[in-house]
């Protein structure tokens, strides 16, 4: 299992967006945590559906904030969006198929939260404090 923890290297400094970053990350770690104690794979794959519709609300907020604040970069970022969706439902199909187990899906999540994080969320973050 990785120690998949909340750190503040993942704020951006927009309040809206970093409390949804850290119910992400809580959601991520409750998939880690559950790679090492649950057995049912019903339970398991609720726990992953959890997830997978919480990206999808978070970048849909995500993606009102950048059109309320007519952002440059919103179809970069919302292709990127799009992208980590498509890649999500692929990991998603392989766990289905017994082809990843949890503990895989739980570090891939991590690992795009905290690059997508550090990367498109702080530009979108940095342009929205510019503006105001």
């Amino acid at each position: 299992m990785m120690d998949i923890q909340w750190d503040d290297k993942y704020l951006v400094g927009h309040p809206r967006i970093d409390h949804e970053h850290q119910v992400f990350v809580d959601l991520i770690r409750a998939v880690s945590i559950a790679a090492d104690a649950v057995r049912s794979p019903d339970k398991a794959a609720r726990l992953l559906m959890e997830v997978k519709k919480y990206a999808e609300f978070h970048f849909i907020s995500e993606e009102n904030i950048m059109i309320d604040a007519n952002f440059p970069e919103y179809e970069q970022h919302k292709r990127e969006h799009n992208y980590l969706l498509a890649k999500l439902e692929d990991e998603l199909h392989r766990f289905r198929h017994a082809e990843i187990d949890l503990n895989h899906i739980s570090n891939f999540m991590f690992e795009w939260f905290a690059l997508h994080t550090t990367k498109m969320d702080l530009r979108l973050a940095r342009f929205l404090a510019e503006k105001s």
